[in-house]
């Protein structure tokens, strides 16, 4: 499954680095992400266990997130769990992109079409969360 979504966010790249590059806050933006838990850090890459927000034997996963400060982009790459593949996102000129390049395993291929559409919706809003955080701690610092 591969797709896009890119914001426009009227916010400082800066503001918008902080808010991408905080791996810990990623379940408080990306809520199909319920928790996300660091095992290990070399250099500018960070492993992780994580949890994602359905129930069952098939909900948790390894990740290894990659950040690159130069360019302003979080690559997490999923390991294992009920999809492989990568999330990027970056952020540029003002706009946040989410670039998804993942493979389902085989019991969740069968509902791919749907997860298709639910993951583009949950990146909408996981972009709409960080646009509200980011303007509004901008908002804050202008008081």
């Amino acid at each position: 499954m591969k797709f896009q979504v890119t914001r426009r966010i009227n916010a400082p790249d800066e503001e918008l680095w902080r808010i991408i590059s905080d791996v810990e806050g990623i379940p408080k933006y990306w809520h199909g992400t319920k928790k996300l838990r660091v095992t290990g850090k070399a250099e500018n890459t960070i492993y992780a266990d994580v949890q994602f927000a359905f129930p069952g034997p098939f909900n948790k996963g390894k990740v290894r997130i990659m950040i690159n400060e130069a360019d302003k982009k979080v690559i997490m790459e999923y390991l294992s769990g009920p999809f492989t593949g990568a999330h990027r996102i970056k952020v540029s000129n003002g706009e946040v992109i989410s670039d998804w390049d993942i493979e389902f395993k085989p019991l969740f291929k069968l509902i791919e079409s749907w997860n298709e559409n639910h993951f583009k919706q949950g990146t909408e809003h996981a972009l709409e969360r960080i646009e509200q955080e980011a303007v509004g701690s901008q908002a804050k610092r202008n008081q």
